[in-house]
């Protein structure tokens, strides 16, 4: 038997369909935003880094453009790859020596890494080369190198010696600076060195250890100047503020006075512009001076966040430091004599957290919680 065929007007298939459409959007499923972890909640791994047959492999610090995009940088004694990226899944050496078939032919090993994208990262630390000249020795130069998402290219520089921090506002407002008060600028251009007025005695031996922008005309500093003759060591912090440098504080460690009254190793400014520093203990600037936060007596070498309510400060002796704006917190389960940990990187959905291993030989670990 023939089925009979029943014709539809041209409007009653439109209110078909849009009854159609209704049913099918009243059932369809809602996305929920996914659910952000504390992160004393975390699930952390190790990883364990290590160049074949070498004895010192430390990476000192940190820097991803995502939890699948992230790079470490440091030392090691062979003198080649001092740097490794990691994919999401899996850690890979980075060729960056001619020897090992990359495009660099010093490099004597690399501080600090800071970017802006995948396609625009600086790495910063020092060239080694020989001195013939009487009395033969090594000596040291400022090494800046760049990635563009293609290859790691040397922007050179004169002047200068080994580089210990690189951050910026953005591509083209970039700090580094390092050993013997070597500061450099990048305008989105060049290069150019600039200078801060520090007070060294004879003999002093000065480093600036940590650059941080604030806002569209400030830059914080953190130096030291350590003279053997007395074994004093002075700590300066410095603001530049419409194209000068002034000192806002400073003190005086020697013999009789052991105690550091902030933060030195480190810098960090939050999105709402509050100033940290971390070193004896970690500290925040209230405009005048700095506010003790929390003691620690292990050295703090690292801190970074998301915000003020959410940083992390990492440190000697496996510490490793959670501040939620309320209160701090210390993992437990990285309490280890042997474990110096040099760098920390977050999205505020997860942190790695670089260092190494004090006995040999020494290994590069990497804390990956999420």
């Amino acid at each position: 038997m023939r089925r009979k065929l029943y014709s539809v007007s041209w409007f009653e298939s439109r209110v078909l369909l849009l009854s159609f459409l209704v049913a099918v959007s009243g059932c369809k499923h809602v996305s929920e935003p996914p659910v952000v972890k504390s992160p004393r909640e975390y699930t952390w791994t190790i990883d364990t880094l290590a160049y074949p047959n070498s004895f010192q492999t430390s990476m000192r610090d940190i820097w991803g453009s995502s939890a699948n995009d992230v790079y470490v940088v440091g030392h090691n004694d062979q003198a080649f790859g001092k740097m490794w990226h990691y994919d999401g899944s899996r850690w890979e050496p980075v060729r960056l020596h001619i020897l090992e078939g990359g495009p660099l032919p010093n490099i004597g090993s690399l501080s600090a890494i800071y970017g802006f994208s995948a396609n625009d990262i600086w790495a910063v630390g020092e060239k080694i080369f020989y001195n013939p000249n009487p009395p033969p020795n090594f000596l040291d130069s400022s090494l800046i190198i760049h990635y563009d998402g293609v290859k790691w290219s040397e922007y050179k520089v004169s002047g200068g010696r080994n580089l210990e921090a690189v951050s910026g506002r953005d591509a083209n407002d970039i700090w580094t600076c390092g050993w013997g008060g070597t500061l450099y600028h990048y305008d989105g251009h060049m290069w150019s060195k600039d200078s801060v007025p520090l007070m060294v005695a004879p003999g002093g031996f000065y480093v600036l250890s940590a650059i941080e922008p604030g806002s569209a005309n400030e830059v914080f500093l953190i130096g030291y100047v350590h003279v053997n003759e007395i074994a004093r060591t002075t700590y300066y912090f410095f603001q530049r503020e419409a194209g000068k440098w002034a000192l806002r504080d400073s003190a005086v460690v020697g013999r009789d006075k052991i105690e550091i009254k902030w933060g030195v190793a480190d810098l960090w400014v939050s999105p709402s512009g509050a100033i940290y520093s971390c070193g004896a203990g970690v500290y925040r600037w209230n405009g005048t001076k700095w506010v003790l936060m929390v003691d620690n007596p292990s050295y703090l070498s690292r801190i970074t966040g998301t915000d003020d309510n959410n940083i992390f400060v990492v440190g000697h002796f496996g510490t490793v430091l959670h501040y939620n704006g309320v209160d701090w917190y210390q993992f437990q389960q990285f309490k280890d004599p042997n474990a110096v940990l040099w760098g920390v990187w977050t999205d505020g959905r997860e942190v790695m957290i670089v260092g190494y291993t004090a006995d040999y030989p020494q290994r590069t670990i990497v804390l990956h919680g999420k």
